[in-house]
């Protein structure tokens, strides 16, 4: 009787444990891989989104990786193939085609049946998508602009055609003849040392009406708008640098944007017009923004009827990846970071333009910058999604592109190299 007793105290016991575990939640951390963050980005996700994420959480770590965008194609690669990684992964605007079909379906818990708030998002939404379906949520929008300063420069600002720039980059470029080297740039692409960049590529040749591809979906780097970018980027850099045989130096690297004052020894870091995302320029309280103006790039007109002014916005956004099995808390915290009040503070860390448009508010409408910014983003961005396999196509520009610069390929080689290498890439 003791020993039937015994057993079925014993029974009774292994039942109790087994549903007060099923009671309990389980540990998990919720992994999360960023790339887009300062300091103070960092900082407020682990002093007010973290804490309350856990708190409605219990039994959920959120773990924060901070990643950089160097070598970024090799360490996102190695998440998907080994199927394992962060739950949610910080990626670049043109990232949705190279990597939609390693990511999750998000419309059940983030679509507009799950999550009211989705509508709050403007463009920059179609950045986080695949085959029409969210993957995640875009952070900002950081177009690139031209950035000009009115008191150095001679002739109008900003200039509006392919032949206005050449002229005005000649009459404002200025060489050191005991060094050889420039003293004062014209203009300063996103790579000024080459003026190359496959980005700033992008930007001239949209601003022409130019498509990436063709009605069937091949390239596009045959058409006569592809032809006139490449060969502009060749002019401009002419004019800028000289020759490939006798080309003059760089400008000296200076303290802060290249368009402002270096505060070290109170000169001006040589630079007139900066045609890049709000990076790069100045802090919005340097008392040079009293002479710079913010515009798009025109395009050429004259030429081109179907010239448009243009900022190319770059929307980089937070995706789950297929293989996590914290989809839903993926999803929770994404709805925390980025609720209306988290998405503007985010972009508040790093002085960029929410991607929500009802998070534009506070420190974008207190600066006059900011808010030329997002007038010119709504009416001219045009996005960066949709490039299919990104990362060839960048590796095969910039190497054509390198070998525009080194005169060593014409305007017309250098196009047909593009055109026959990306054609083989997408066939693979």
């Amino acid at each position: 009787m003791n020993k039937k007793l015994f057993t079925l105290l014993s029974v009774l016991a292994l039942v109790s444990m087994m549903l007060a575990a099923c009671g309990t939640a389980q540990p998990k951390t919720l992994k999360i891989y960023l790339l887009d963050y300062t300091p103070d980005t960092i900082a407020w996700l682990k002093s007010d989104i973290n804490p309350a994420f856990e708190k409605a959480h219990p039994g959920v770590t959120v773990e924060i990786t901070e990643g950089s965008w160097s070598g970024w194609d090799t360490t996102f690669a190695g998440f998907f193939a080994a199927g394992e990684g962060p739950d949610i992964i910080n990626l670049g605007s043109e990232m949705n085609t190279l990597y939609g079909q390693n990511l999750a379906d998000m419309d059940p818990y983030l679509g507009s049946g799950a999550w009211s708030e989705i509508s709050n998002f403007g463009p920059a939404l179609e950045n986080a998508k695949y085959e029409g379906k969210l993957r995640g949520l875009p952070i900002f929008t950081a177009p690139r602009y031209v950035f000009c300063r009115s008191d150095l420069a001679t002739g109008a600002l900003p200039p509006k055609s392919f032949a206005d720039w050449i002229s005005f980059t000649k009459a404002n470029t200025v060489i050191d003849p005991a060094t050889n080297s420039l003293t004062q740039q014209a203009l300063h692409p996103v790579d000024a040392a080459t003026m190359a960049d496959w980005q700033w590529w992008l930007l001239v040749f949209y601003s022409l009406g130019g498509q990436l591809y063709k009605a069937d979906g091949s390239p596009n780097f045959d058409s006569p708008e592809a032809l006139a970018t490449t060969q502009f980027l060749l002019d401009l850099r002419q004019a800028t640098y000289g020759p490939a045989s006798d080309a003059v130096g760089a400008l000296p690297a200076g303290q802060g944007s290249v368009i402002d004052v270096d505060d070290a020894t109170g000169k001006n870091n040589g630079v007139i017009c900066l045609a890049h995302s709000g990076w790069a320029a100045p802090a919005f309280d340097r008392p040079v923004w009293e002479n710079i103006s913010i515009e798009p790039f025109y395009g050429d007109p004259a030429n081109f009827p179907n010239s448009k002014p243009v900022v190319l916005a770059f929307n980089d956004w937070l995706a789950v990846a297929d293989y996590s099995p914290n989809k839903e808390l993926a999803a929770d915290w994404l709805k925390l970071a980025f609720s209306k009040e988290g998405n503007n503070k985010w972009n508040e860390t790093m002085g960029l333009i929410p991607a929500r448009n009802d998070s534009q508010y506070g420190y974008v409408t207190e600066s006059p910058q900011l808010q030329r910014e997002a007038e010119l983003a709504a009416e001219y961005g045009v996005g960066f999604a949709g490039i299919k396999e990104a990362a060839k196509l960048s590796t095969i520009m910039q190497d054509a592109l390198g070998k525009l610069v080194t005169e060593e390929l014409t305007p017309e080689e250098v196009n047909q190299t593009i055109q026959e290498q990306y054609s083989a890439a997408l066939a693979e």
